[in-house]
């Protein structure tokens, strides 16, 4: 009893000091496991914003106290540029990674020297311009000094200027770039591409599979989805200080200030000053200038000079036509002046076309059309007028004004391309700030219907209902915001109407020809005229055609309209 009772006295005592120990053993574990998950969580998925110390700067980018790089003769020349490459056959993404920023990451090349095997230096200098392009980079979001981590490259090979370039050189140095991999995932500035005499439209350094940002792109060097067409510079940017102007009528209708322009074009323009007078203004460069005067800052016309840019001021439309090269420095002067560039160069890819709308701040011409250009721009309402010159001048300061503009619009472009689902939309690329928060849209009055620019695919399933699908193509073909157009026929037993097109819009054979011919006949009969004004070939054109069993077919069922 006497045992049993001390025992009790003492058990209850001893229980809860023994609690308290586990109890202070599991907190004090549990902290430490929650401080260390907690520091885990914060290195994996803390935004990635703090770089290196050892930052892109100007005494980087100088030629003294730099590697030297010797370029034997027969160093590795990178291929031509491939016209057919796309993002999603030459841009490898996966080296994007995922990025909780939705952000690109962009490498820098540090600065060496390249040298012939004579040891003459094939580039001397960076230029101005691409020091800022360099340096605007370097400053942005976009930049990284972990190559590593780079989803593109970029070089620090200058090749802005095409003039200045030793071709077979240049390239060779492109080749010895530790992460060239055949120009996979690298971006090349270039404003003035070509040479002499016939001045190809695109950089001619053999350039393997890097992405071109070049100023001057034709419609047949440029590779949609792929390359970037961006403005050609113009120093006056950043020399000449010209006060927004206010829109509305000006003192010259029609402005031409380009200097050697081609003959055919000046007489063209001055038989426009014949006929319609003093408000038609054909400048020229000047010869009977003091000396001290810059050149490029007057021009003439007869007797008469006049300050540049700002005589661009007093213009409602500013004449932008084609010289040697598409792309002109004298489209950017034209924006900053607010002035409408009238742009006569036929097949040019307008700067930044991909995501801006030059519908909005310019008016294109043909170049056959040049002697209707006054009647043409006689027709735009001044209301319209208004709009496009405040438009112009926004263009400007958005995307042309100086080269910081120039480079990060070329990397937002490729990022949204990478980040479609965190990409700038339309209104943003191209609505003024005073229009973007200027009021608050009402829900209640929000568009029904996506706009043209964001177009829907609308897909049709149809049976054998033949006459009914044309019926529903009718009424579908009237929405504005129609991209595409798809029908998929549903029936295992019949045929679907023969198909109108073939590989290349080319007909395989006689009896295929026919076959087109036949179907586009058909739509005309029932609509009264033949409405398809794209029409696209199957999704297997390459099998369709061919002696192939039906089980080998990709698509057996399926035939488009």
């Amino acid at each position: 009893m006497c045992a049993s009772a001390k025992y009790n006295t003492r058990g209850p005592a001893l229980i809860p000091r023994m609690k308290t120990k586990h109890r202070i053993y599991y907190i004090t574990l549990f902290s430490i496991v929650l401080l260390g998950l907690i520091a885990t969580g914060m290195f994996q998925f803390w935004p990635h914003s703090i770089e290196s110390s050892s930052d892109w700067t100007v005494e980087k980018r100088s030629v003294h106290d730099v590697p030297v790089v010797k370029l034997p003769a027969d160093s590795p020349i990178p291929e031509r540029g491939d016209l057919s490459c796309r993002m999603h056959t030459c841009f490898d993404v996966y080296r994007c990674g995922f990025n909780p920023k939705n952000k690109i990451k962009v490498y820098i090349y540090s600065l060496k020297k390249y040298v012939d095997e004579y040891g003459t230096s094939v580039s001397n200098t960076i230029s101005r311009e691409y020091n800022e392009l360099l340096t605007a980079i370097s400053d942005s979001e976009f930049y990284t000094d972990d190559v590593n981590r780079a989803c593109l490259f970029v070089p620090s090979i200058d090749v802005l200027n095409q003039n200045t370039l030793r071709i077979k050189e240049t390239a060779q140095a492109l080749a010895q770039l530790s992460r060239w991999d055949r120009g996979t995932n690298h971006l090349l500035f270039n404003m003035l591409p070509g040479g002499p005499p016939d001045y190809n439209t695109a950089l001619d350094v053999p350039r393997d599979r890097a992405l071109l940002a070049g100023g001057g792109f034709s419609t047949w060097t440029y590779r949609q989805g792929y390359d970037v067409s961006i403005p050609v510079y113009s120093p006056l940017s950043g020399e000449v200080d010209l006060p927004e102007r206010g829109p509305g009528p000006r003192r010259f209708f029609i402005l031409s200030s380009q200097m050697a322009l081609h003959p055919e074009y000046r007489s063209e323009l001055e038989a426009l000053q014949a006929e319609n007078g003093e408000s038609v203004l054909i400048l020229d460069k000047c010869t009977n200038l003091s000396e001290g005067i810059p050149a490029v800052r007057k021009r003439c016309h007869k007797n008469q000079v006049f300050d540049y840019p700002q005589v661009l001021q007093e213009a409602t439309f500013c004449v932008v036509l084609r010289g040697a090269r598409l792309g002109q420095a004298v489209l950017s002067d034209v924006l900053q002046a607010g002035c409408v560039p009238v742009i006569i160069a036929d097949s040019y890819i307008l700067p930044f076309s991909e995501v801006l709308d030059w519908k909005r701040a310019s008016v294109v011409i043909p170049e056959e059309k040049m002697p209707e250009m006054y009647s043409i721009l006689q027709s735009v309402p001044q209301r319209q007028i208004e709009e496009m010159q405040r438009q112009a001048r926004w263009f400007w300061e958005a995307y042309f004004r100086s080269m910081k503009a120039i480079a990060l619009a070329t990397l937002q472009i490729i990022n949204d391309r990478i980040y479609p689902y965190a990409a700038i939309s339309y209104e943003e690329w191209n609505d003024p700030p005073a229009v973007k928060w200027s009021s608050v849209s009402n829900p209640l009055f929000l568009p029904l219907i996506p706009p043209q620019s964001q177009g829907f695919t609308a897909i049709v399933l149809t049976y054998d209902r033949v006459e009914s699908l044309f019926r529903v193509i009718t009424e579908v073909s009237k929405v504005p915001s129609l991209s595409k157009l798809l029908v998929v026929w549903n029936n295992q037993n019949k045929n679907p109407p023969e198909e109108c097109t073939a590989i290349d819009g080319l007909s395989l054979d006689q009896t295929h020809m026919v076959e087109r011919s036949e179907c586009i006949n058909k739509f005309a009969s029932v609509f009264g005229t033949m409405p398809l004004k794209v029409v696209e070939h199957r999704a297997d054109p390459v099998l369709y055609k061919d002696d192939f069993p039906e089980k080998l077919k990709s698509f057996p069922n399926i035939g488009s309209l």
